[in-house]
């Protein structure tokens, strides 16, 4: 196989929202894997060891200068993971256009910034972008109206910017986990439901996302890109009207 078909050699990381408890995840195991990581978020990550460089992904300009740090002290990555997040629960019919917006802000807008700053970054070298979104997005979820727009939205974005950016060698995938045992949905009632309703009959851990992204973003799925996948026990394919409630 020529050069020009396989993947820019595995480098650095950025793990955006590298802090929270997927990202966490994430990190130990690209780093239990052997690769250099970089955190951005707003808070340091739990291990002291780890690269970390501050910023605020809703913030663009916060997002250039972190970026402009990070490529001066480790030169340019070569897989970006956007795992930053928010969930906020609530009834449609009593959904504000500021409770969208805040979603919007950073499941979207944030994961925006980055991903088209270190696309700029890629160019002339080749890349891997990973968005881990939810299954939200793909399946209705009652309460979770704002949350499922932002997710959807992503997975929209992330397919047309796989399109614009295979002719430079810059892959771009969405992993979309079920419910998972880490992260912004702690509710034992909502577990529950989740666990009832899903196929595997349990939630998954978050390694077990954490082994799927660092997969993603190496050269055993140098052939993959546009897909959103939805890592989630089957829950998606199965009765997705009859999942949780949590008025």
């Amino acid at each position: 196989m020529s050069k020009s078909h396989t993947d820019r050699p595995s480098g650095a990381v950025l793990v955006a929202g590298g802090a929270g408890a997927i990202g966490s995840a994430i990190v130990s195991r690209l780093e239990e894997n052997g690769r250099e990581v970089i955190v951005l978020d707003q808070k340091a990550p739990a291990r002291a060891s780890t690269a970390f460089q501050e910023a605020d992904i809703t913030c663009e300009a916060s997002v250039t200068a972190a970026l402009t740090s990070i490529v001066e002290r480790f030169g340019v990555p070569d897989s970006l993971i956007s795992a930053a997040g928010y969930l906020s629960d609530g009834p449609f019919l009593k959904m504000t256009s500021r409770e969208i917006q805040a979603h919007l802000n950073v499941n979207l807008y944030g994961a925006f910034h980055v991903a088209r700053q270190m696309a700029e970054l890629m160019m002339g070298l080749g890349g891997k972008i990973l968005f881990i979104s939810s299954i939200h997005g793909q399946i209705g979820v009652p309460n979770r109206g704002a949350y499922a727009m932002s997710k959807a939205a992503l997975g929209a974005m992330a397919r047309a910017m796989a399109v614009e950016l295979a002719p430079h060698r810059i892959r771009v995938n969405v992993l979309a986990p079920g419910a998972v045992n880490a992260g912004m949905g702690p509710d034992p009632k909502a577990r529950g439901y989740w666990q009832s309703e899903t196929p595997a009959m349990r939630i998954a851990e978050a390694d077990e996302i954490a082994r799927f992204a660092a997969m993603l973003t190496s050269d055993d799925a140098s052939f993959l890109t546009g897909q959103t996948i939805a890592l989630d026990g089957g829950a998606s394919n199965l009765r997705p009207q009859r999942l949780i409630d949590v008025d």
